[in-house]
């Protein structure tokens, strides 16, 4: 992560961290554990490809398992912390939530199951709301 300076292309564009969890937490390795308290706090990413590349990397995986969700993550936008959407792990992909039903997100709902689709769809999302 780069260290954020005055420059408008080094602003984060999105944030992510733990809501709540929702389920029983399994039993999760040192490293998963270690990857849960940084994402506990506020976590900023420069782009929604670097957002949808982390949520399909392996670490997180492990992190949020195979089996029922039992976790939820909040993704907003860095210079509207109040324009959010909820990020549901599940077993084949990560469900997108608008609860807000700004229109971002067609239904309000979908599951991504790639990193091109969750990259783009975090694209559109965020690009309705800021100019909402």
């Amino acid at each position: 992560m780069r260290k954020t300076g005055d420059k408008m292309e080094d602003t984060p564009l999105l944030t992510m961290t733990k809501s709540r969890i929702v389920g029983e937490q399994p039993d999760i390795s040192d490293e998963s554990k270690a990857l849960l308290g940084t994402l506990s706090g506020l976590c900023s990413f420069h782009s929604c490809e670097d957002l949808a590349s982390f949520l399909f990397t392996d670490m997180f995986r492990q992190l949020v398992g195979e089996g029922e969700p039992w976790i939820i993550f909040e993704i907003g936008v860095y210079k509207d912390h109040t324009k959010t959407i909820e990020s549901i792990p599940v077993h084949d992909g990560i469900t997108l939530a608008d609860g807000a039903m700004t229109g971002g997100i067609p239904g309000n709902l979908t599951v991504v199951k790639s990193q091109d689709e969750c990259s783009e769809t975090l694209s559109i999302w965020h690009n309705y709301v800021i100019n909402a």
